[in-house]
């Protein structure tokens, strides 16, 4: 199932990286934000299977969600950069949920589409004035298991 987990997670992280908007010569890192600033793609603990149904043959075809987090950390961020970050973040989740296709994953699953869960949001804030801001995804793949 790890095979799965990485397959997915790493497709997930190529097209997020594939943004048009990403500054250039900067891109989302796998489960780790810097310190003062960076951006982050941070999965959910695995899978869940939403759907599962089964041919005469006896193939089983599964539908199921990974959900992640994209975060952002940024130094020193007025009202005005606050504003402009929860509509890049936005932006960025409405981007990946128009794309008509995705990174390829391995043995026989598709990556059917990635969805915001919630609304771009602050998350934390140092008492340097660094903050983390977060936007709720999930990833909905198909499996075909024989």
């Amino acid at each position: 199932m790890e095979e799965v987990y990485d397959s997915v997670t790493a497709a997930v992280l190529a097209a997020v990286n594939d943004f048009p908007g990403l500054p250039e010569g900067t891109r989302f890192a796998f489960g780790t934000l810097g310190e003062e600033s960076g951006l982050a793609l941070i999965p959910g603990e695995g899978a869940v299977i939403e759907e599962e149904s089964r041919s005469v043959t006896g193939r089983r075809r599964r539908m199921c969600r990974l959900p992640f987090v994209l975060a952002c950390r940024v130094g020193g961020a007025g009202e005005k950069r606050r504003e402009q970050l929860a509509a890049w973040l936005d932006g960025l989740g409405r981007w990946l949920e128009g794309q008509a296709a995705y990174p390829a994953l391995d043995g026989g699953r598709r990556l059917a589409d990635i969805r915001r869960v919630g609304a771009p949001r602050p998350e934390q804030r140092a008492g340097d004035r660094t903050e983390a801001w977060v936007m709720e995804m999930a990833a909905r793949y198909e499996a075909i298991l024989f």
